[in-house]
């Protein structure tokens, strides 16, 4: 990427994750936003989020790949892991090269399963301001120093942007709606999870291709993620069109 592309991709990385006030805000959408743009800007290889629900529990809400969404899900059954220690810390965790003994001491079965799915080093970012941690961001690499130190401050910055706008949004709802933000946003990963196993099977593909071509039909229609896997599942979005050219696709 070339640096003139970068600076844009990084002003309006932070102009998106600002724009949390608008109709029809989803935090899963957003915190999508969020993952394609630590993807694109910190040169990784998987992004994961998790967020703190109502009773203080960490709950996997999104990630950037399959494989990721899995690893964060184990992270969360295993109750070990970086974004654990990162929100009972406050605090950024790693890099963690997990080619490590020490490391599989640290996290035994969490280490097990990243280490299967190819990763070699994974870092925790919190999603935070001042003392409040409402989630954590992991960062995966496939190379044991691939995470440098400048992409994690990076990283920390966009997080915190993230968290502003969050943060931001639920004080403009009131109550009630604040505690049903994140089941909202569970609601909608388990329907974009249900969406990718429709379009794998129709098509033929991985997870990841499936999410890919959701993803690559939200943005191309220019609507919402959750939408189009909700039209998806209830059967009103032609699949078999999806890779077409746009002017030959029906409006989502």
């Amino acid at each position: 990427m070339a640096q003139w592309e970068r600076d844009e991709r990084l002003a309006r990385a932070f102009l998106e994750l600002a724009d949390t006030l608008a109709e029809g805000f989803y935090l899963v959408d957003f915190l999508h936003v969020l993952t394609d743009h630590m993807l694109d800007l910190l040169d990784v290889t998987a992004i994961g989020v998790v967020m703190v629900d109502v009773q203080g529990r960490l709950v996997d809400v999104t990630a950037s790949t399959h494989t990721a969404q899995q690893l964060e899900e184990e992270q969360v059954e295993f109750d070990e892991g970086p974004c654990k220690d990162c929100r009972l810390l406050h605090e950024q965790v790693g890099p963690v090269d997990l080619t490590l003994p020490a490391t599989a001491e640290r996290w035994p079965r969490f280490t097990k399963s990243a280490r299967a799915a190819g990763f070699a080093t994974v870092a925790a970012i919190p999603l935070r301001l001042r003392d409040e941690v409402i989630g954590a961001v992991n960062v995966f690499h496939c190379d044991p120093v691939g995470i440098h130190p400048a992409s994690l401050r990076l990283g920390q910055a966009l997080a915190d942007a993230a968290t502003i706008g969050i943060l931001h949004q639920r004080l403009s709802r009131d109550q009630a709606e604040r505690v049903g933000q994140l089941q909202t946003a569970l609601n909608s990963r388990i329907t974009i999870e249900q969406a990718k196993g429709v379009v794998g099977a129709l098509l033929r593909v991985t997870p990841d291709a499936a999410f890919e071509h959701l993803r690559a039909h939200a943005r191309g229609h220019r609507t919402s993620l959750t939408k189009v896997c909700q039209l998806v599942v209830e059967g009103r979005l032609a699949v078999e069109t999806f890779g077409l050219p746009q002017d030959r696709q029906p409006d989502a």
